[in-house]
């Protein structure tokens, strides 16, 4: 950590917590019922050093930051990528038993093992794509577009089916179940738009 991480990290520290507490534990004297002398003006004058602190922390904090000049921080980044490209590797190593266990069709299985791969390149494509920003790749390009299309379809057969309803060639419930089937997919591909 550097010199200006420091003074950021300084800056946010705890103010008056303890301060507070010792002089709150200061005894009041049993014998006279009164307290202590001068306990009042103790915290007093501690509650009102820890609320300057508190209001001078709050007005400088934003300007101590931007002079920090802090990086992002990308590790939720880093770790999203890695738990999606292991998790893709790993279905892709077991998708040969998980296929004869189950006793599925060549053909599926095929159909799997592609959308995994894909979806694999996607993922190394867009870590690729954000190191090198000037040549996007083009199979995250792709992916991009039929996102972008599969949304547009979506949004065209929710007004469909909305002007069937308006016509009364569907009821509502109808077109509430079919609207539910259109968000989750929706969702999906928002979803899909994020991971790559």
């Amino acid at each position: 950590m550097g010199p200006r991480p420091r003074v950021v990290s300084a800056l946010t520290g705890f103010r008056g917590a303890i301060s507070l507490a010792l002089a709150l534990s200061v005894p009041a004297d049993l014998n006279s019922g009164n307290p202590f002398p001068g306990r009042d003006t103790i915290v007093f004058v501690t509650t009102g050093v820890i609320l300057t602190a508190l209001v001078l922390q709050g007005i400088t904090l934003p300007g101590v930051v931007r002079w920090a000049r802090l990086p992002a921080d990308a590790t939720l980044t880093d770790e999203r990528h890695l738990a999606r490209a292991q998790a893709s590797q790993g279905a892709l190593a077991a998708l040969p038993d998980l296929a004869q266990q189950l006793d599925t069709d060549p053909d599926v299985v095929d159909r799997v093992r592609h959308e995994l791969e894909e979806h694999l390149a996607l993922l190394n494509a867009h870590r690729d794509d954000t190191q090198d920003e000037a040549d996007p790749d083009p199979s995250l390009r792709h992916a991009e577009h039929y996102t972008a299309l599969r949304l547009a379809t979506i949004a065209h057969k929710r007004n469909t089916m909305i002007e069937l309803r308006d016509g009364h060639h569907i009821d509502d419930t109808v077109l509430r179940q079919m609207q539910a089937a259109l968000d989750i997919e929706e969702v999906r591909l928002h979803r899909l738009e994020d991971i790559d």
